[in-house]
């Protein structure tokens, strides 16, 4: 493939995706092929050759929206104190979801989170292992109670479910600082974590 024809394919691809979150955040749940390629300004034929079908697009949104938290939660240094680590990882959180989130709380696997991680979703295994190095490091120094690491990453990711962060922004009206504080105690204290 030319490295032009690559390049927009590439573009194409990410225009489509960015489509699906302006059509979600916009509240249409069930957009069509068509609809999508013109939200993302290219082809109808374009955008069944990226997308067959309307769920397809969902999930490369999903699985996007997931790689970014990951990408955003490796660049928070890891630093001397794993606490300070924890409590900047959940700031992360909360402020990558309140990019996302208000598209995302519309995608709902019928799969659980667990079941993912066995199957190789690799989206979630990154998230996984991402969250499983910040608790494992708490755990290393006797800061946290919960040795089950899968355990311990399903409570922190349903404690920071993007439908609870956009609720309290967004219905609640709390800040990001305030979402975080609450949403951070609420973790720690479920998993037994000493601040």
């Amino acid at each position: 493939m030319p490295v032009n024809t690559r390049s927009d394919a590439q573009r194409s691809r990410v225009l489509l995706v960015d489509a699906v979150q302006a059509l979600l955040q916009a509240g249409r749940i069930g957009f069509s092929i068509p609809e999508l390629a013109a939200e993302a300004s290219v082809g109808v034929a374009t955008a069944y050759r990226h997308f067959p079908t309307p769920q397809d697009a969902l999930q490369a949104f999903h699985r996007r929206a997931i790689e970014q938290l990951v990408e955003a939660l490796a660049a928070v240094d890891a630093g001397p104190d794993p606490v300070d680590r924890f409590h900047r990882c959940c700031r992360t959180w909360v402020d990558q979801a309140a990019q996302w989130g208000p598209a995302v709380r519309y995608i709902r696997s019928s799969k659980g989170f667990i079941e993912r991680l066995a199957a190789g979703d690799e989206s979630i295994t990154a998230l996984h292992d991402m969250l499983a190095e910040v608790l494992n490091s708490l755990a290393l120094q006797g800061k946290t109670a919960e040795y089950d690491v899968t355990y311990a990453v399903l409570l922190w990711i349903t404690i920071f479910d993007e439908r609870v962060v956009y609720d309290l922004t967004e219905h609640r009206h709390w800040t990001a600082t305030e979402v975080t504080d609450h949403l951070t105690r609420a973790v720690a204290g479920a998993l037994g974590i000493t601040v």
